[in-house]
């Protein structure tokens, strides 16, 4: 190789990792103010010059949110949601995204998944009072099922699932397995699952971080403190007139602490859904 060429690639290879790390730590700073103000108290987190690390560092916060907050009622109940959501939203999308991309002779097919994408028009916010409505004569307010029912499935799931199967999984693996016998769902259970793997987690990880994170929904359905969500209760903690930065700190840390961890176990499985054409026809 041309030695101006080489040095010229190293040049350039060395800039875009430059630019990279900054772009990553630019991204990666708020969530380092987030973990260090955690761990001070209200006066260092306004002290000028700003102290990049707690010194003394206190756990004050933690205590005071678990005194005078049920965090811990409130995680059970974040993970009871948030599971359900990604188990039935993964399931159900899934099922359904098989269905639209290797059935081809099903009647109405396509006008279906034509209605299916066109609901991904309409604001969320449109549909607070109907569903809100319908929660209320199903008397479900203030239940599990307010909260997991109405996010089950929905139309980017379906459309994500149906992309990465008509891109990744081939007609004729399906087709061989109906020659040696196997069940339509046994083909969708034992031949479309194991190779959709990487959308499923995909999917999977960014159903999480919906649910897991929802505030709104949460706030409008829920009445008692013992069914309240993390999110619910960080946000509760806010007063008219004194704001524990503190308290509110430690929790978002406590709260995004999961996320993170989910998407360093799953993060193989979640950037080969990305990239393997998921979005492809």
């Amino acid at each position: 190789m041309n030695p101006t060429r080489k040095w010229r690639r190293t040049v350039e290879r060395g800039a875009i990792y430059a630019i990279l790390t900054i772009f990553a730590l630019v991204f990666l700073f708020p969530f380092y103010w987030l973990l260090i103000s955690a761990f001070k108290t209200q006066g260092q987190m306004f002290a000028m010059p700003p102290q990049w690390i707690p010194h003394p560092a206190t756990l004050q916060n933690f205590s005071d949110l678990f005194h005078k907050t049920n965090l811990p009622r409130a995680f059970v109940n974040s993970v009871i949601v948030s599971g359900a959501n990604v188990f039935f939203s993964v399931f159900l999308c899934s099922l359904a995204g098989y269905a639209f991309a290797k059935y081809p002779l099903a009647p109405g097919r396509d006008r279906l998944y034509n209605f299916v994408l066109g609901t991904m028009l309409i604001p969320s916010a449109v549909t607070l009072i109907p569903s809100y409505m319908i929660l209320v004569r199903l008397h479900w307010i203030d239940s599990y099922a307010a909260l997991i029912v109405p996010g089950l499935v929905g139309a980017f799931g379906i459309f994500w699932m149906r992309q990465y199967m008509i891109a990744n999984v081939p007609d004729d693996l399906i087709n061989a397995a109906r020659i040696d016998g196997c069940s339509e769902f046994g083909i969708y259970w034992r031949i479309v699952v194991p190779v959709a793997r990487p959308a499923l987690a995909a999917l999977g990880i960014m159903q999480l971080i919906g649910s897991w994170n929802n505030l709104m929904w949460a706030f409008i359905v829920l009445r008692t403190k013992d069914m309240y969500t993390l999110p619910l209760v960080i946000y509760l903690l806010n007063g008219e007139n004194t704001q524990p930065y503190g308290m509110l700190m430690a929790g978002g840390l406590l709260t995004t602490l999961p996320l993170v961890l989910a998407f360093l176990f799953f993060q193989k499985q979640f950037i080969a859904g990305i990239t393997s054409g998921a979005v492809k026809q």
